[in-house]
C-alpha cells in the first residue's frame, strides 16, 4: 500500500473514503494498493491519476507504517509528492480537501493514517511549503560541492529560485536531472556545455536547460548565479 503527501500553499491534501467501502466515511492520505510488477512509486503515480485525475512526481520516502486490522494486515509506504499537472477531483472518493496540517486532528482517520499525522507533527514541514517572500541576508548558504555554495530563496508549487556562489576553478561534471532550469549570471564568467553545445557566459547572460538534458559547467571567474528550477527541487529545501 502507498500514500502520498501533497502540499499546496501550506495545506495538505486528504480524501474521504466512500460509504460502504472498507473504512467508509473516514479520511485518508490518497494512495492505494500496488499491482503486480509495479514499483511503489509507479503504484502511487497510477493511483493518483485514477483517484484524483492528477499527475505527480514521487519524491522523498517519509515513513513506513505496519498495522493489523481484525481481518487483514497492511504495510503502508508514505512518500512526499509534487503536483505536476491537473486539478485534484474526487473521482473515487466522496470528497477531498486541502487542510492545514494543524487541523488534521479534527478529522476521523484510520490508525495507519494517524501515524502519518504523528510524523507530520514531529517534522519541520514548513520548508516544503510555499515561501512567497525573501528578505536579503547573508546566512543560509550551504556547500553543495567544493567551491559551490547554494541558498534557496523563494518557491511555490512548481518553481524554486536559488542563488549560487561559485569559486573560480570549480566545475560541475556532466549530469542530468528531471527539473527544467533557467539561469542568470549576476557576476563572473562561466563556460557551459549543454547537449554538447558550448556556451561561454558573462555577467548579464542567461540560459535554459530542459529536464533530463546532460549539461556541465566550468567557472572561469568567481561567479554569482540565480537559477529557477521546475518542478521544485525539494532536496534543496532540506
Amino acid at each position: 500500500m502507498t500514500a502520498g503527501l501533497l502540499f499546496r500553499s501550506g495545506k495538505i491534501l486528504i480524501s474521504r473514503r466512500r460509504k460502504g467501502s472498507h473504512l467508509g466515511g473516514m479520511w485518508e492520505f490518497p494512495g492505494g494498493k500496488r499491482e503486480t510488477g509495479e514499483s511503489l512509486e509507479q503504484c502511487l503515480e497510477r493511483e493518483l491519476i485514477e483517484e484524483l485525475g492528477i499527475k505527480i512526481r514521487v519524491q522523498d520516502h517519509c515513513l513506513t507504517v505496519d498495522h493489523t486490522y481484525d481481518d487483514r494486515s497492511i504495510t503502508l509506504h508514505v512518500f512526499q509528492c509534487v503536483l505536476l499537472g491537473g486539478d485534484p477531483k474526487p473521482l473515487q472518493s466522496d470528497a477531498i480537501q486541502w487542510i492545514a496540517p494543524g487541523a488534521l486532528e479534527r478529522f476521523p482517520f484510520p490508525p495507519p493514517d494517524r501515524k502519518i499525522i504523528e510524523y507530520l507533527r514531529g517534522r519541520d514541514i514548513d520548508k516544503k511549503e510555499d515561501q512567497m517572500f525573501y528578505n536579503k541576508k547573508n546566512n543560509g548558504y550551504r556547500t553543495l560541492a567544493e567551491g559551490i555554495m547554494m541558498k534557496p530563496l523563494v518557491h511555490g508549487e512548481k518553481t524554486l529560485l536559488c542563488e549560487f556562489r561559485i569559486a573560480k576553478g570549480a566545475s560541475l561534471p556532466p549530469h542530468a536531472h528531471p527539473h527544467e532550469q533557467t539561469g542568470y549570471l549576476v557576476s563572473g564568467k562561466m563556460r557551459f556545455v549543454i547537449e554538447e553545445q558550448e556556451f561561454q557566459a558573462e555577467a548579464g547572460d542567461s540560459w535554459c536547460v530542459k529536464g533530463d538534458v546532460v549539461h556541465s559547467a566550468e567557472v572561469l571567474e568567481d561567479a554569482v548565479v540565480v537559477e529557477v528550477f521546475s518542478p521544485v527541487r525539494t532536496e534543496y529545501l532540506e
